[in-house]
């Protein structure tokens, strides 16, 4: 008899655990979010799915690669996304044309991209009446290829050609079909030998390379699950400078990489440059709008950082590293 009750007692154990994992599942918020590159910019996001902060927020996020933020900016539109890493400049743009969109984050406030070009090019100059690839037109990589271009007089004397995605550029690349591209890598083959120009963080200027967005009205509905994935994310970055082993794991997963090198270098650039504080800066927004000629609207018009600013003031990012 006592067997039988211990084991009516273990059964009745077992099932009210069953219940309560599947209540927890079921109240969580259900998020699609789409990222718009499958380098260092997304990986925040990535170990945030990884170790599994997203779920432990309160949301069952699935994330998606999308090939480039003009059409992540889309999705959002079009409802499809919850909420979306992409480029900064194609956000900005579609807020201007009257797009219910905020940024609430910011992954960096540098340019952390290169200008990768073919062998027999030595500098700038040798660029003039060539091709540079970009992934589209209104992308962070179109948008910074101008402005270096422009830095250097050579806006009119060199030809953009938009090509889809990273890996997209990366072929045409290969097969000589551009002479270079801003980039934050190239995925050729080990025959192809691209030469690194230059970086763009030598240009000395800040400059918000992508954000994560919703609709401002998700934000307004939404707003404890907003927060949710904004304290998801910032656990993620965090949880990358403590946890290399992992943190390779999820580049290697989510970028879709086997090469340890790539890995690796996707991995040191998410330490160098996603910020531990993702806030959007005035002075990363700056070149951003003078290319556009915009360059007195106010930042509020396409962003909000009182998520982040109110987990700063409650210490939850600096307690993190101090795990």
């Amino acid at each position: 008899m006592k067997q039988r009750n211990a084991r009516v007692s273990l059964a009745a154990l077992f099932f009210s655990l069953v219940l309560a994992a599947g209540a927890q599942a079921a109240e969580r918020a259900k998020m699609v979010f789409g990222y718009s590159t499958i380098g260092a910019m997304a990986a925040g996001s990535w170990m945030a799915k990884e170790i599994g902060a997203f779920e432990r927020n309160g949301i069952d996020a699935e994330l998606i690669y999308i090939s480039s933020g003009p059409v992540v900016i889309q999705a959002l539109l079009g409802g499809d996304l919850q909420a979306g890493l992409a480029a900064t400049n194609a956000t900005i743009a579609a807020v201007l044309r009257g797009a219910q969109l905020v940024s609430v984050m910011s992954t960096a406030n540098r340019p952390y991209h290169r200008l990768f070009v073919q062998p027999e090019i030595n500098r700038l100059e040798d660029l003039r009446g060539k091709v540079l690839g970009v992934t589209r037109f209104g992308a962070v990589t179109d948008n910074l290829t101008r402005i270096l271009l422009k830095k250097h007089g050579l806006e009119n004397a060199v030809s953009l050609r938009q090509l889809g995605g990273t890996m997209e550029v990366s072929a045409a690349f290969q097969h000589k079909q551009i002479a270079g591209a801003v980039t934050s890598t190239l995925r050729v083959d080990s025959q192809t030998k691209p030469k690194l120009l230059l970086k763009l963080e030598d240009m000395g200027i800040q400059y918000s390379m992508d954000v994560i967005v919703v609709s401002r009205d998700y934000l307004k509905r939404n707003a404890a699950t907003v927060e949710a994935m904004t304290r998801a994310y910032a656990e993620g970055v965090a949880a990358m400078h403590r946890d290399k082993p992992t943190s390779l794991r999820a580049i290697a997963r989510f970028a879709r990489l086997k090469d340890p090198k790539l890995i690796e270098d996707i991995y040191q650039d998410s330490i160098v440059y996603l910020e531990k504080v993702p806030r959007l800066t005035p002075e990363a927004t700056t070149p951003i709008l003078e290319s556009m000629g915009q360059k007195d609207i106010p930042m509020e018009t396409f962003a909000d950082n009182s998520i982040v600013d109110r987990l700063v003031r409650e210490k939850f990012i600096e307690k993190l590293y101090q795990k």
